[in-house]
């Protein structure tokens, strides 16, 4: 996401805590005043924001999941409102919010700034919220001395903050998820990695979501459904064979939805069909059919693996892989398990 046309109207500080020894809030620390920036400290506060937001590999558009009262998304649009005082006094609520939701030790303190300003073409009001660590640094003097200093933010190195902006795209709507189309940048989110440490940040504390587009939920159908055939119980020959068919089923076949119902109807049979429609549904996964977006499991569908003991694996093309090589349980020495791989073809070469 580019911020164009970016400007930061009003900035406060406030600090929350890690929480103490026996899990209890430490109360934050309350700003009293904004923020006063001018020259370059003003055009390096906004030139870490729009930086931060310039890397699309970290930053998501969500979505608000609390679209009525009470939310954090609530609060902001009424900051949006206050005059100069009041934006100082009620931007408290978020760091308050934040030590909630900050329910673990392992979660660090920081620095909590509430800002607002205008973004975009043609301008559009926002509010933003960021949580931004403290760091260790040394302060050179100037007889090349140094001071070690342990309260430093928003260096241009560390990517330790994360940042929430709420811009407003229907001021006129009256539901919230409708009026604010929210951003997040976290070094720790990804498209890929949705289910992180850091979702206490959008989730617990701004109330925000990812939205559920077709390549997240393929990806999710993709892995629970590998998830339910390593563990079912079943027979390593009718594994191998559903590892094969869900390979081809995304990959191979052109449909242009994929379904749970219609890969149970096809590719099971009996109580390991029902089996594994309810495995799906308390993962979650939508019953409803997804139009076929592969790109967030593209890598993984290039390469069929099967791993044995001490690093040895077979790999190939999926289709290759189903239309070549057999492999099933045998008996080995000692009444051991052993695995008979046959492949319909002669060795082309080795390393």
């Amino acid at each position: 996401m580019l911020l164009e046309n970016f400007s930061i109207r009003r900035v406060t500080l406030h600090e929350v805590y890690r929480r103490a020894d026996d899990g209890s809030i430490q109360e934050p620390l309350r700003g009293t005043r904004q923020l006063d920036l001018e020259g370059d400290a003003r055009r390096a506060f906004q030139s870490r924001i729009i930086g931060a937001f310039r890397s699309d590999a970290k930053c998501m558009e969500m979505e608000v999941l609390e679209p009525f009262g009470g939310s954090a998304a609530e609060k902001g649009l009424a900051l949006l409102e206050t005059d100069n005082a009041a934006f100082v006094r009620n931007s408290f609520e978020f760091a308050e919010l934040l030590a909630q939701a900050q329910t673990s030790r392992s979660y660090p303190g920081g620095i909590v700034a509430c800002f607002d300003g205008l973004v975009g073409h043609p301008a559009r009001r926002y509010f933003a919220v960021m949580k931004a660590e403290l760091q260790e640094a040394f302060l050179r003097e100037d007889d090349l001395q140094a001071t070690f200093v342990d309260n430093l933010f928003l260096s241009p190195k560390a990517k330790l903050y994360k940042i929430a902006i709420f811009v407003e795209t229907d001021e006129g709507a009256q539901r919230l998820d409708e009026r604010f189309t929210p951003y997040v940048f976290d070094s720790n989110l990804s498209a890929r990695n949705r289910d992180g440490a850091a979702t206490y940040f959008h989730s617990s504390f701004l109330g925000l979501g990812m939205p559920e587009n077709a390549a997240f939920l393929v990806r999710r159908f993709f892995e629970s459904s590998k998830d339910f055939i390593a563990s079912a119980g079943l027979p390593p020959e009718e594994r191998v064979d559903l590892f094969n068919s869900l390979y081809s089923y995304l990959k191979v076949e052109r449909t242009p939805t994929i379904q749970v119902g219609e890969f149970a109807e096809r590719f099971l049979a009996g109580d390991v069909e029902q089996q594994y429609r309810d495995f799906m549904r308390d993962r979650g996964v939508t019953t409803r059919a997804m139009p076929r977006d592969l790109s967030e499991v593209e890598g993984q569908l290039r390469m069929r693996r099967v791993r044995f003991p001490r690093k040895i694996q077979l790999s190939g093309p999926p289709e290759a892989v189903a239309d070549l090589v057999t492999i099933e349980d045998i008996e080995g020495e000692n009444g051991r398990q052993w695995t008979r791989i046959i492949v319909r073809g002669r060795v082309e070469g080795q390393e």
